[in-house]
């Protein structure tokens, strides 16, 4: 077994980046995601975004959401936060709308792995297989997925 990653000093060195400025905690308990997230982003000092609860409360960009691929989840999340790290959850709902496009859940790894733009971006979601799996090789030093398993308590 690895030693447990501390997501305050993995937050930090987010931040820090000088290129590749995004990650992804994979969540095994969907119901604690959220208030994870958030308190996280409070011992931080960054914000937390909950997608699912930013579209329920915005009619105009909830009826979109059909039409929102991967490359319109970043435009969206561009500059959205004056903090250094932005930390995302909620991201369900919009992923499940691209199943039926090919290779989505590939585009969205290849997005984080390429992401250059403030703020930096640490997404929060259900574990998914694929994402776990997949193969960031581009900037080798750089941890782009972390199972929330192997992380410490908050």
């Amino acid at each position: 077994m690895s030693e447990a990653v501390n997501m305050l000093e993995e937050v930090k060195l987010l931040a820090a980046r000088p290129r590749g400025n995004a990650c992804i905690v994979l969540a095994h308990n969907y119901l604690e995601q959220k208030a994870w997230a958030a308190e996280l982003a409070k011992q931080t000092h960054n914000e937390h975004i909950d997608l699912l609860e930013r579209f329920a409360n915005k009619s105009e960009i909830a009826a979109q959401v059909g039409q929102y691929s991967v490359n319109h989840l970043f435009e969206y999340l561009k500059g959205r936060s004056s903090a250094p790290v932005l930390i995302v959850s909620g991201l369900e709902f919009i992923k499940a709308t691209w199943i039926g496009h090919s290779n989505s859940s590939e585009q969205f790894a290849s997005r984080v792995e390429m992401w250059n733009a403030k703020p930096s971006l640490l997404f929060v979601m259900q574990y998914d297989k694929l994402l776990a799996n997949y193969n960031f090789n581009r900037y080798k030093q750089y941890k782009f997925v972390i199972d929330q398993k192997e992380t410490l308590a908050l």
